[in-house]
Protein backbone atom coordinates (compact mmCIF):
# COMPACT_ATOMS: atom_id res chain seq x y z
CA UNK A 1 0.00 0.00 0.00
CA UNK A 2 1.41 3.35 -0.57
CA UNK A 3 1.91 5.79 1.54
CA UNK A 4 -0.77 8.83 1.85
CA UNK A 5 0.37 12.35 1.25
CA UNK A 6 1.73 14.16 3.93
CA UNK A 7 -0.03 17.83 4.18
CA UNK A 8 0.37 20.58 6.45
CA UNK A 9 -2.20 23.55 6.51
CA UNK A 10 -1.55 26.18 8.10
CA UNK A 11 -4.48 28.49 9.55
CA UNK A 12 -6.69 25.89 9.75
CA UNK A 13 -9.32 27.54 11.75
CA UNK A 14 -9.69 30.11 9.58
CA UNK A 15 -13.17 29.88 7.16
CA UNK A 16 -10.57 29.08 3.99
CA UNK A 17 -8.50 26.55 5.97
CA UNK A 18 -11.29 24.49 7.70
CA UNK A 19 -12.56 23.55 4.23
CA UNK A 20 -8.92 23.40 2.57
CA UNK A 21 -8.59 20.25 6.04
CA UNK A 22 -12.06 18.82 4.87
CA UNK A 23 -11.30 18.97 1.53
CA UNK A 24 -7.75 17.43 1.30
CA UNK A 25 -8.69 14.72 4.59
CA UNK A 26 -11.31 13.68 2.04
CA UNK A 27 -8.43 13.10 -0.96
CA UNK A 28 -7.13 11.01 1.11
CA UNK A 29 -3.78 13.20 2.36
CA UNK A 30 -2.63 12.63 5.98
CA UNK A 31 -2.96 16.26 7.14
CA UNK A 32 -2.08 18.18 9.70
CA UNK A 33 -3.95 21.45 10.79
CA UNK A 34 -1.93 24.01 12.52
CA UNK A 35 -2.96 27.05 14.24
CA UNK A 36 -3.02 29.49 16.83
CA UNK A 37 -6.23 29.63 17.68
CA UNK A 38 -7.57 26.10 18.90
CA UNK A 39 -10.22 23.86 17.03
CA UNK A 40 -11.19 20.39 16.67
CA UNK A 41 -9.04 18.34 14.50
CA UNK A 42 -6.23 21.48 14.60
CA UNK A 43 -2.99 21.42 16.48
CA UNK A 44 -1.94 24.76 18.10
CA UNK A 45 1.30 26.57 17.49
CA UNK A 46 2.60 30.10 17.41
CA UNK A 47 4.10 29.91 14.18
CA UNK A 48 5.81 33.18 14.78
CA UNK A 49 8.30 31.47 17.25
CA UNK A 50 10.76 29.25 14.55
CA UNK A 51 11.97 26.78 17.39
CA UNK A 52 8.66 25.65 17.95
CA UNK A 53 7.06 25.77 14.17
CA UNK A 54 10.39 23.86 12.99
CA UNK A 55 9.79 21.26 15.37
CA UNK A 56 6.35 20.38 14.30
CA UNK A 57 7.60 19.95 10.51
CA UNK A 58 10.60 18.02 11.68
CA UNK A 59 7.76 15.85 13.45
CA UNK A 60 5.41 15.24 11.28
CA UNK A 61 7.86 15.34 7.83
CA UNK A 62 5.12 16.93 5.53
CA UNK A 63 5.29 16.27 1.60
CA UNK A 64 3.18 19.72 1.23
CA UNK A 65 2.63 22.85 2.82
CA UNK A 66 -0.61 24.79 2.20
CA UNK A 67 0.04 27.93 3.94
CA UNK A 68 -3.30 30.21 5.04
CA UNK A 69 -2.20 31.51 8.13
CA UNK A 70 -2.14 35.21 8.47
CA UNK A 71 -2.78 38.35 10.87
CA UNK A 72 -5.40 40.47 9.55
CA UNK A 73 -5.78 42.93 12.70
CA UNK A 74 -3.28 44.79 14.56
CA UNK A 75 -1.35 47.41 15.11
CA UNK A 76 0.23 48.19 11.66
CA UNK A 77 3.73 47.76 12.74
CA UNK A 78 3.29 44.19 14.94
CA UNK A 79 0.73 43.11 11.97
CA UNK A 80 3.90 43.88 9.38
CA UNK A 81 6.30 42.38 11.61
CA UNK A 82 4.27 39.23 13.07
CA UNK A 83 3.41 38.28 9.38
CA UNK A 84 6.70 38.48 7.95
CA UNK A 85 8.79 37.04 10.82
CA UNK A 86 6.03 33.76 10.66
CA UNK A 87 5.74 33.28 7.17
CA UNK A 88 9.69 33.10 7.05
CA UNK A 89 9.43 30.70 9.79
CA UNK A 90 7.18 28.59 7.70
CA UNK A 91 9.17 28.67 4.42
CA UNK A 92 12.79 27.93 6.43
CA UNK A 93 10.82 25.21 8.25
CA UNK A 94 9.96 23.73 4.86
CA UNK A 95 12.81 24.22 3.32
CA UNK A 96 14.77 22.23 5.79
CA UNK A 97 12.56 18.98 5.86
CA UNK A 98 12.43 18.93 2.14
CA UNK A 99 8.55 19.79 1.48
CA UNK A 100 7.85 18.87 -2.45
CA UNK A 101 5.44 21.60 -2.57
CA UNK A 102 4.80 24.75 -0.96
CA UNK A 103 1.73 26.30 -1.67
CA UNK A 104 1.34 30.43 -0.06
CA UNK A 105 -1.84 31.96 -0.17
CA UNK A 106 -1.38 35.56 -1.72
CA UNK A 107 -4.50 37.91 -1.82
CA UNK A 108 -5.97 40.48 -4.79
CA UNK A 109 -5.25 43.47 -2.06
CA UNK A 110 -1.46 43.66 -3.57
CA UNK A 111 -2.75 45.05 -6.62
CA UNK A 112 -4.74 47.73 -4.49
CA UNK A 113 -8.10 49.40 -5.64
CA UNK A 114 -7.75 49.69 -9.19
CA UNK A 115 -11.08 51.58 -10.87
CA UNK A 116 -10.03 50.50 -14.29
CA UNK A 117 -12.83 48.13 -15.75
CA UNK A 118 -10.78 45.25 -16.86
CA UNK A 119 -9.41 41.71 -15.66
CA UNK A 120 -6.05 42.32 -13.96
CA UNK A 121 -3.48 39.34 -14.78
CA UNK A 122 -0.75 38.37 -13.25
CA UNK A 123 2.00 40.43 -14.37
CA UNK A 124 -0.05 43.99 -13.52
CA UNK A 125 1.48 46.47 -10.97
CA UNK A 126 1.65 46.10 -7.35
CA UNK A 127 0.41 48.44 -5.36
CA UNK A 128 -0.46 47.65 -1.77
CA UNK A 129 -2.44 50.22 0.44
CA UNK A 130 -2.50 48.30 3.83
CA UNK A 131 0.04 46.78 5.92
CA UNK A 132 -2.06 43.60 5.62
CA UNK A 133 -1.53 43.92 1.92
CA UNK A 134 1.98 44.60 2.39
CA UNK A 135 2.76 41.98 3.95
CA UNK A 136 1.17 39.60 1.39
CA UNK A 137 3.65 41.34 -1.77
CA UNK A 138 6.64 41.34 1.08
CA UNK A 139 5.78 37.53 0.81
CA UNK A 140 5.60 36.63 -2.18
CA UNK A 141 8.98 37.47 -2.58
CA UNK A 142 10.56 35.70 0.05
CA UNK A 143 8.33 32.90 -1.42
CA UNK A 144 10.16 33.66 -4.94
CA UNK A 145 13.74 33.66 -3.12
CA UNK A 146 13.16 30.60 -1.82
CA UNK A 147 12.09 28.56 -4.73
CA UNK A 148 15.56 29.34 -5.81
CA UNK A 149 16.74 28.36 -2.53
CA UNK A 150 15.75 25.07 -3.24
CA UNK A 151 11.54 25.27 -1.79
CA UNK A 152 9.33 24.76 -5.02
CA UNK A 153 6.50 27.58 -3.96
CA UNK A 154 3.14 27.98 -5.88
CA UNK A 155 1.56 31.85 -4.86
CA UNK A 156 -1.77 32.03 -5.72
CA UNK A 157 -3.68 35.26 -5.20
CA UNK A 158 -7.55 35.22 -4.02
CA UNK A 159 -10.39 37.42 -4.50
CA UNK A 160 -13.38 37.32 -2.59
CA UNK A 161 -13.65 33.77 -1.51
CA UNK A 162 -17.27 32.94 -0.18
CA UNK A 163 -18.86 29.47 0.72
CA UNK A 164 -20.56 28.42 3.71
CA UNK A 165 -19.44 29.49 7.22
CA UNK A 166 -17.22 32.59 5.51
CA UNK A 167 -16.52 35.21 8.56
CA UNK A 168 -15.63 38.23 6.47
CA UNK A 169 -16.30 39.68 3.78
CA UNK A 170 -19.05 41.51 1.18
CA UNK A 171 -21.05 38.58 0.94
CA UNK A 172 -21.08 37.98 5.05
CA UNK A 173 -22.14 41.51 5.64
CA UNK A 174 -24.79 41.28 2.72
CA UNK A 175 -26.18 38.36 4.16
CA UNK A 176 -26.57 39.36 8.10
CA UNK A 177 -27.58 42.46 6.93
CA UNK A 178 -30.44 40.41 5.02
CA UNK A 179 -31.19 38.22 7.68
CA UNK A 180 -31.21 40.77 10.91
CA UNK A 181 -32.69 44.02 9.22
CA UNK A 182 -34.71 42.85 6.06
CA UNK A 183 -32.56 45.89 4.22
CA UNK A 184 -29.10 46.05 2.63
CA UNK A 185 -27.63 49.19 2.12
CA UNK A 186 -25.16 49.42 -1.01
CA UNK A 187 -22.95 52.55 -1.42
CA UNK A 188 -21.27 53.52 -4.32
CA UNK A 189 -24.87 52.56 -6.47
CA UNK A 190 -23.07 49.13 -6.53
CA UNK A 191 -20.48 49.74 -8.96
CA UNK A 192 -17.89 48.05 -7.25
CA UNK A 193 -16.79 44.62 -9.02
CA UNK A 194 -14.88 42.01 -7.71
CA UNK A 195 -14.77 38.18 -8.17
CA UNK A 196 -16.44 36.20 -6.14
CA UNK A 197 -15.53 32.77 -5.77
CA UNK A 198 -16.50 30.08 -4.15
CA UNK A 199 -14.00 28.13 -1.33
CA UNK A 200 -14.23 24.98 -3.09
CA UNK A 201 -13.48 25.96 -5.91
CA UNK A 202 -10.24 27.35 -4.51
CA UNK A 203 -9.19 23.84 -2.84
CA UNK A 204 -9.28 22.55 -5.91
CA UNK A 205 -6.59 25.39 -7.07
CA UNK A 206 -4.50 24.17 -4.47
CA UNK A 207 -4.87 20.84 -5.65
CA UNK A 208 -3.38 21.63 -9.01
CA UNK A 209 -0.94 23.89 -7.62
CA UNK A 210 0.48 20.67 -5.38
CA UNK A 211 0.08 17.94 -8.46
CA UNK A 212 0.57 20.14 -11.08
CA UNK A 213 1.31 23.59 -11.93
CA UNK A 214 5.08 25.13 -12.01
CA UNK A 215 6.53 26.29 -9.08
CA UNK A 216 7.89 29.79 -8.45
CA UNK A 217 5.07 31.49 -10.50
CA UNK A 218 2.10 33.28 -9.71
CA UNK A 219 -1.43 32.50 -10.19
CA UNK A 220 -4.76 34.45 -10.12
CA UNK A 221 -7.65 32.41 -8.84
CA UNK A 222 -11.05 32.77 -8.89
CA UNK A 223 -14.45 32.21 -10.89
CA UNK A 224 -13.15 34.11 -13.52
CA UNK A 225 -16.68 36.01 -13.69
CA UNK A 226 -16.61 39.07 -12.63
CA UNK A 227 -19.63 40.69 -10.76
CA UNK A 228 -21.02 43.77 -9.12
CA UNK A 229 -21.61 44.97 -5.60
CA UNK A 230 -25.15 45.14 -6.92
CA UNK A 231 -25.22 41.66 -8.62
CA UNK A 232 -24.56 40.34 -5.60
CA UNK A 233 -27.57 42.26 -3.36
CA UNK A 234 -29.91 41.61 -6.04
CA UNK A 235 -28.92 37.41 -5.72
CA UNK A 236 -29.22 38.23 -1.92
CA UNK A 237 -32.39 40.46 -2.15
CA UNK A 238 -33.78 37.16 -4.66
CA UNK A 239 -32.70 34.48 -2.12
CA UNK A 240 -33.59 36.11 1.35
CA UNK A 241 -36.53 38.74 0.34
CA UNK A 242 -35.02 41.88 1.59
CA UNK A 243 -34.78 45.47 0.04
CA UNK A 244 -32.05 47.00 -1.42
CA UNK A 245 -31.47 50.89 -1.36
CA UNK A 246 -28.41 52.14 -3.43
CA UNK A 247 -26.43 55.15 -2.04
CA UNK A 248 -24.12 57.68 -3.11
CA UNK A 249 -20.32 57.11 -2.84
CA UNK A 250 -19.19 58.15 0.86
CA UNK A 251 -16.09 60.11 1.21
CA UNK A 252 -13.52 56.91 1.58
CA UNK A 253 -15.30 55.05 -0.74
CA UNK A 254 -13.62 53.55 -4.01
CA UNK A 255 -15.56 52.70 -6.62
CA UNK A 256 -12.61 49.70 -7.31
CA UNK A 257 -12.73 46.79 -10.56
CA UNK A 258 -10.83 44.19 -8.50
CA UNK A 259 -11.22 41.19 -10.61
CA UNK A 260 -8.84 38.77 -12.37
CA UNK A 261 -7.77 37.07 -15.48
CA UNK A 262 -7.10 33.58 -14.41
CA UNK A 263 -5.88 32.45 -17.97
CA UNK A 264 -2.54 31.17 -16.49
CA UNK A 265 -4.32 29.00 -14.38
CA UNK A 266 -7.42 27.77 -16.63
CA UNK A 267 -3.82 26.89 -19.25
CA UNK A 268 -3.67 23.70 -16.71
CA UNK A 269 -6.91 22.89 -16.70
CA UNK A 270 -8.47 24.70 -13.70
CA UNK A 271 -12.11 25.00 -14.15
CA UNK A 272 -14.45 26.64 -11.64
CA UNK A 273 -17.38 24.81 -11.19
CA UNK A 274 -19.45 26.25 -8.53
CA UNK A 275 -20.50 29.74 -10.27
CA UNK A 276 -24.13 29.65 -9.21
CA UNK A 277 -23.72 32.71 -7.30
CA UNK A 278 -27.42 32.15 -5.90
CA UNK A 279 -26.93 28.70 -4.62
CA UNK A 280 -23.51 30.07 -3.01
CA UNK A 281 -25.97 32.64 -1.16
CA UNK A 282 -28.66 29.96 -0.35
CA UNK A 283 -25.24 27.88 1.26
CA UNK A 284 -24.16 31.04 3.39
CA UNK A 285 -27.46 32.06 4.39
CA UNK A 286 -28.26 28.02 5.24
CA UNK A 287 -25.37 28.60 8.07
CA UNK A 288 -26.49 32.12 9.74
CA UNK A 289 -29.96 31.39 9.74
Amino acid sequence: MLDMPRLIITGASGFIGYHALNYFREKGYETLGIDKVAKENVLTCDLTDFDDAYKLFEDFKPDYVIHLAVIMKDEEFKLIRDNLMMNLNVLEASLRVGVKRFVYMSSSTVYGLPTKDEPLDEEAKLKPISGYAASKAATEYLALRYCLLGLPCIIFRGFEVYGKGVTSGIVKTFVESALSKKHIKVFCYGEQKTDFTHVLDLCEAYELGLKKLDPCRVYNVGSGVPRSYKDLAETVSSVLGCSVEYLPRREKDVEFRVYPSINRLRSYGFEPKRLDLKKGIEEVASHYR
